[in-house]
């Protein structure tokens, strides 16, 4: 049998070597764009929709609000933190601010309904209050990592979304320890002034962008 030249045995193998590196780029594409939990959404990015129970009964849909009402995303670490709360009860106490901008309030968390709704009657809450056990709202809105519980629970993060349904100001309270890791805990402030918040929303809905 005549030996096969080295041009020979590259001619072989290269169109099979190509097949492969394509079936392996299309895998990766596919396996990028099913992978949205780590998306990130910035400031003029459009919001993601979710739909999630309310303490109390009903299913809250974002795009329900979308032309409606201007929101703000609330998203705090749970019953275990009563700053977070105690932050949800002062800016309740700016209610009539809130509404001249035509904004609601949106609380999300985890825990078990029964113990959210005990926390939200603990505390006097009235405006409307999510539970994410799921982590669905939380993780496309990247708030898990901005956490004194990196990947378990939301953080002390505000996201601002106006009436077309466009992100016009996002701020976590999380600071990440000096090393600049993520998942490895850190430090928050579990409660900004409500005078920072108000002042945020207001600069956010000129369209300016806001910060605190």
């Amino acid at each position: 049998m005549e030996k096969m030249g080295a041009e020979g045995i590259l001619g072989k193998i290269l169109p099979f070597a190509g097949i492969i590196l394509i079936a392996g780029l299309i895998g990766w594409g596919l396996l990028g764009a099913n992978n949205n939990n780590g998306a990130e959404f910035n400031e003029g990015d459009m919001a993601p929709d979710f739909t999630l129970p309310m303490v109390g009964g009903g299913q809250f849909m974002l795009s329900e609000l979308r032309g409606k009402k201007n929101v703000l995303l609330y998203f705090q670490e749970g019953i275990m933190c009563p700053a977070c709360w105690y932050q949800q009860v002062d800016i309740e106490k700016r209610q009539a601010e809130f509404d001249a901008l035509d904004t609601q309030v949106v609380m999300i968390t985890v825990d078990s309904p029964g113990a959210l709704a005990q926390a939200k009657a603990q505390y006097g809450i009235r405006n409307t209050l999510l539970y994410d056990n799921s982590l669905t709202a939380s993780a496309k809105y990247d708030v898990l990592q901005d956490s004194m519980h990196p990947g378990e629970r939301p953080g002390h993060v505000f996201v601002l979304i106006d009436k077309s349904g466009t992100i016009m100001w996002r701020f976590s309270a999380y600071q990440p320890p000096k090393n600049g890791d993520h998942h490895s805990g850190g430090t928050g402030t579990m409660y900004v002034p409500v005078d920072n918040i108000l002042s945020s929303v207001k600069t956010g809905l000129m369209g300016t962008g806001a910060g605190q």
